[in-house]
């Protein structure tokens, strides 16, 4: 039987889909903006499908035309860019999630893994965020992924499929300069020993992060985990569960790269105040045997330059 990437080709697609290959598995890439370089080293070993999530008829089509019996369901417009086109995120991150859940039901798919967010989070949230913090997000991103959240465990109960989902922290990985993404650009500026302007990071600034190879082990683990272990359903997952604040990472590369600066746009604002100490996936780690590889700023950034070093191609780095 077959597994399939929504979303196969972005940054945790398409290591999802590495990992997958590296196991043995038959696997289809399913994804609208195909970025093949992510997946150079096993495109002969995948299926690939150019498609659209909010488009019904291509999701159906590339589960029953490939016997799918496994989604991992990564697509989706993210966080920065759902602010500022909402009802495109609406067409993708709810509605194409519709289509995958519906998809499922319809050709008799055993499990599917929904990549949730920590955007789930928000409103009245304290220093502790577990698995059973109220849900009250702040960013239209976060509305729909607890939404795709409560509509997976109900098509779930309703009709029979095997229904996970993790939350991701800030995802670390090479080649990432998405809006909104303050910490990957800079550890990429500081291994090639130029100077760093963030523009979406304060010094305050502050997330838990999780490396992108800890990121598809996750979603791939809990689909494999049996059912009577999944007792939450909706899992947070981190790498370091405590904060990594941007001055620290500063700090950090200009140990490891002397002479590496960084100026702040927001140098003396705070762009959003968190009151979150720890990103808690304390349920993922006793239900279903969940740890991180990489659990520190320190093993993240030195993993990060390894591959940004080794796979400059994969993740685009300019040398």
């Amino acid at each position: 039987m077959t597994k399939l990437v929504t979303g196969g080709t972005g940054y945790i697609g398409s290591e999802t889909v590495r990992q997958l290959v590296d196991r043995g598995e038959e696997v289809v890439v399913f994804d609208i903006a195909l970025n093949l370089n992510r997946i150079k080293d096993v495109e002969n070993k995948v299926k690939i499908v150019q498609g659209d999530i909010g488009n019904f008829s291509e999701v159906l089509n590339v589960v029953k035309d490939h016997k799918v019996d496994a989604i991992y369901h990564m697509g989706s417009m993210l966080a920065f860019a759902s602010e500022l086109n909402p009802w495109a995120s609406f067409h993708t991150n709810v509605q194409g999630t519709f289509h995958v859940f519906e998809a499922a039901r319809l050709f008799d798919v055993q499990k599917v893994l929904l990549a949730s967010s920590r955007g789930t989070f928000g409103l009245g949230i304290g220093e502790v965020v577990d698995d059973w913090t109220l849900q009250r997000p702040i960013v239209f991103y976060g509305w729909g992924k607890l939404y795709s959240e409560g509509m997976g465990r109900w098509y779930s109960g309703k009709f029979g499929f095997e229904f996970r989902s993790v939350r991701y922290p800030m995802i670390i990985a090479p080649g990432v300069r998405t809006r909104g993404h303050w910490a990957p650009a800079m550890i990429e500026d500081a291994m090639k020993g130029r100077p760093h302007f963030s523009e979406y990071g304060s010094p305050s600034s502050t997330g838990p992060w999780l490396y992108v190879k800890d990121a598809a082990r996750a979603a791939i683990e809990i689909l494999d985990a049996p059912l009577e272990k999944v007792q939450t359903m909706n899992y947070n997952v981190a790498g370091t569960a405590e904060m990594v604040s941007a001055k620290g990472l500063e700090e950090c590369l200009m140990e490891r790269h002397p002479g590496f600066r960084v100026e702040y746009k927001n140098k003396n604002e705070i762009v959003q105040k968190v009151t979150t100490k720890v990103f808690s996936d304390a349920y993922a780690r006793k239900e279903w045997g969940w740890k991180s590889e990489f659990d520190t700023m320190e093993t993240i950034v030195e993993q990060f330059e390894k591959d940004a070093g080794q796979y400059p191609e994969r993740y685009n780095i300019a040398p």
